[in-house]
Order: C-alpha cells, then structure tokens, then sequence
C-alpha cells in the first residue's frame, strides 16, 4: 500500500509540474505582441493626419496653430489615445497649444489592437 500511495504521489507532483509549465507559456504567448509595428503604424497614421490635407493640418489652420511640437503619446485598447504629454514646443501661446494637445487626445487609430493590461508609449514630432 505504502509504494501505491508514493506512485500517486508521484503522478501527482509531475501533473502538476507540466499544468503549471504549460500555463506560464500560454500566459507568454498571449502578451507577446509587436510594439514596434503598433508604433509605426501610429507614426503612419499621425504623419497622413498631419499632411497638406489631413486632419490636423485643417484642425491647426482653422485655429492658427503654428511651430513645432513634440509629443508623448500613450496608447491602449482598440487604438483610443489614453496620454498626451507635449515634451516641447516653440510656440508660446498656451490656449492653442492646449487645443492641438486636447485634439490629439481625442484621437482614436484605425486598425490598432493593444492587449487588455498593456499600453504603447512613444514619441511624435509636428510641425504645422
């Protein structure tokens, strides 16, 4: 009786051992995503927004907004923009910056899939 019940121990303990491996791959495998591509992707989308015809440039010429900027932008879910920080500018007039960074906040990217739990952070340059 005593070898059966160490021979249940033992398939128990490798049962255990191959759920418990077998979990931490899945839970890998399912946050592996590519930063870098959702990154250019986002690049790609603000730098048609900011084209001759896009829409920032009609946004920034409707309300006077000129110069250079750079901003941090956050990103999360289904493409909606969940942090805007202007790092630099040099344009002084405060309202209209608070304007570009209220519209670029209010921007959602097409065909953009973050992860439940994750966010993308990088930084963009403008120039209007």
């Amino acid at each position: 009786m005593n070898t059966q019940g160490l021979k249940i121990r033992e398939l128990l303990a490798i049962l255990l051992l191959s759920l418990a491996y077998s979990g931490t791959a899945y839970c890998q495998s399912k946050n592996d995503f590519d930063k870098v591509a959702i990154t250019q992707e986002a690049k790609t989308q603000l730098t048609q927004m900011s084209s001759e015809t896009g829409e920032l440039t009609s946004f920034s010429s409707k309300n006077e907004i000129k110069g250079e900027f750079i901003f941090d932008i956050t990103l999360e879910g289904k493409g909606n923009v969940l942090t805007v920080y202007m790092v630099s500018t040099n344009s002084d007039d405060i309202t209209r910056k608070n304007l570009l960074k209220d519209k670029l906040h209010a921007l959602r990217f097409e065909n953009i899939r973050i992860p439940k739990k994750e966010k993308i952070k990088f930084r963009h340059t403008f120039t209007f």
